[in-house]
């Protein structure tokens, strides 16, 4: 094993296990449209649940699977999201259809082309799409827009005789979709609830990183998709599991994996990280260890979390400090940031909805990211 800072799969994949287990089992019946929602802190291995239960089911017979993720959209327009999400759907079905081509090489060939290489009857579906999306004018109904790329699944699904599971990643993302310099992706959230009413042979998976969006498209109950979905949190790794990751290809001592798992508080991306920094030097002493967690704090912290830090109002940032030194309750925090505590209430709900604060219980705050925390104390 070798440590990466990207989603892992495969034999690299640890823990898990139960969840894996449950979700294969579903998503492989054919005849269940049952899919799921996986929600969990930024960088607890969400997409990586996504990707292996993708790569397992990769030699299930008539399952075709789809991985889309909003992140990956540059305007966050409904028009990209819709083309890139179309692509990725034609792509992968791709072995099914016979198609020679990617959908973005069809997507760039000029309509009088596309004819001659799209003209048999089991590719009308394909055309169909890439022609509605190619010659798209500016007023086009984005109601329709939506409506043709989230039915595009389904479509192929019966031509083919297939099941699709589409999975997307960072779905509440979506809320931020825009049309014209106006957001409405709380609409297209709606939409596609309507949408997703109707399909047979199509499975939706999402997941989500910002516990207050996913309440507002899953978890709460006035939300669209509220019951449709199984839920299930991905949390952090239990100190077996640490160890599994770590022991995989380094020695190091029990001293060395309680320091790693305390310092991570078991999020595996940071336990990868140290993972790899130690890869680079001999040995794994607990000072070494505690050496290598400052410097990450002190040089990749700092490319990790300052444009994020950056990102936030000049009070939400003075706020966060403080929770990071110590203070917990609004009282306290009026208190050090020298402002009222309505109005501290006020920046503690902003934060909680972008997901950097968690009210652990009433009246008591704390930041989502422990290691992000680390890195504010040390301001």
């Amino acid at each position: 094993m070798y440590f990466t800072l990207r989603p892992v799969k495969g034999e690299r994949f640890i823990n898990r296990q139960e969840l894996l287990d449950e979700m294969i089992s579903e998503l492989r019946d054919v005849e269940s449209t049952t899919g799921y929602a996986l929600y969990g802190k930024r960088r607890i291995g969400k997409t990586s649940v996504l990707k292996e239960v993708q790569r397992r089911l990769e030699s299930e017979h008539k399952i075709v699977t789809v991985y889309f993720s909003v992140w990956d959209l540059i305007e966050f327009s409904v028009v990209e999201f819709c083309q890139r999400l179309s692509m990725d759907i034609i792509d992968a079905y791709r072995p099914y259809l016979g198609l020679k081509y990617k959908a973005k090489e069809l997507f760039q060939t000029p309509l009088t082309m596309l004819r001659k290489l799209l003209d048999s009857s089991e590719l009308k579906i394909v055309y169909n799409e890439l022609e509605f999306l190619i010659a798209k004018k500016r007023d086009i109904d984005k109601n329709l827009l939506v409506e043709n790329a989230l039915d595009l699944p389904e479509k192929l699904a019966r031509s083919t005789g297939t099941k699709c599971i589409l999975m997307i990643d960072e779905f509440p993302s979506i809320s931020e979709l825009k049309s014209d310099s106006n957001k409405i992706g709380e609409t297209i959230i709606k939409k596609m609830r309507t949408i997703f009413e109707n399909w047979e042979r199509t499975t939706l998976c999402i997941s989500g990183s910002i516990r207050s969006t996913m309440k507002l498209s899953v978890l709460s109950s006035t939300s669209p998709f509220y019951r449709q979905l199984i839920i299930k949190e991905v949390k952090p790794f239990e100190r077996e599991y640490t160890k599994e990751l770590l022991s995989g290809d380094i020695e190091i001592t029990e001293e060395g994996v309680d320091e790693i798992h305390n310092f991570s508080t078991g999020i595996p991306f940071y336990i990868q990280f140290i993972g790899k920094m130690l890869e680079r030097r001999k040995g794994a002493s607990v000072e070494l260890i505690k050496a290598l967690e400052e410097e990450f704090l002190l040089e990749e912290g700092d490319i990790l979390f300052k444009e994020e830090f950056d990102n936030l109002s000049s009070k939400e940032r003075l706020i966060a400090i403080n929770i990071a030194k110590g203070c917990h309750t609004p009282k306290a925090i009026a208190s050090a940031v020298g402002d009222n505590i309505s109005n501290v209430n006020q920046f503690l709900t902003y934060l909680e909805q972008k997901g950097y604060v968690l009210k652990r219980e009433k009246g008591y705050y704390i930041l989502e990211d422990p290691v992000f925390a680390r890195w504010l104390e040390a301001l």
